[in-house]
């Protein structure tokens, strides 16, 4: 079947969760993401692992200038020293190596995710050091535009769960996939939601549980 589009997976969600309606009528439609899949976009989501958006938008700028082209090749050419120079942690460093070197020597094909399953997709991604559940589940959301991933163990989507449900923790990854079992087979489209939504009230206190 051949997913629906943006709009009407909104659509759709909004139409059968009175808290995602709400959430959309308060923080707006939320717009498509989409990367151009490949290795630099894989490497993107690398670097933007547990920092800042700002400060990883910062990093990958100095990434991209540093290196003229972000491929394999220029990465495993490049000096320790340089790669620290454009912001990388030691582990993000050996990271973005260890992905250049799959690609290169054909451990990670790209290019055959499309052909696999989410769970299949995900595991294959997990294989390179340094990529985990939501570095993968990132990847095939907004590089292969799967229309069903739930990113579970995303802080700021677990904080934004928590305020539009009225929990009062944050919940853990295993009450994440639970909480949105019912948005599936939309996940990915849910997930744009709650993060729009979070990023509208994550200055505002969160009001106790009911």
């Amino acid at each position: 079947m051949t997913p629906p589009s943006h709009g009407a997976a909104v659509a759709a969600l909004i139409a059968g969760d009175p808290d995602l309606a709400r959430a959309v009528a308060l923080a707006g439609l939320p717009p498509p993401r989409r990367r151009r899949p490949g290795f630099a976009a894989l490497l993107q989501i690398i670097v933007e692992q547990q920092v800042s958006v700002a400060a990883g938008r910062a990093i990958w700028g100095r990434l991209q200038a540093g290196l003229g082209q972000v491929v394999p090749d220029a990465v495993l050419a490049a000096s320790e020293d340089q790669l620290r120079g454009c912001g990388l942690s030691r582990p993000k460093l050996r990271y973005a190596r260890a992905l250049a070197e799959a690609l290169g020597g054909g451990a990670l094909d790209l290019d055959a995710l499309d052909a696999l399953p989410d769970g299949e997709a995900v595991a294959a991604l997990s294989r390179v050091k340094g990529i985990g559940r939501w570095t993968a589940e990132i990847y095939l959301m907004f590089a292969l535009g799967r229309p069903d991933l739930w990113p579970a163990h995303d802080i700021a989507l677990a904080e934004g769960v928590a305020r539009l449900k009225g929990l009062a923790a944050r919940p853990d990854p295993a009450a994440m996939d639970r909480l949105a079992a019912p948005w599936a087979p939309l996940r990915s489209t849910a997930a744009l939601i709650v993060w729009r939504y979070y990023g509208h009230v994550k200055q505002s206190p969160r009001l106790p549980a009911s």
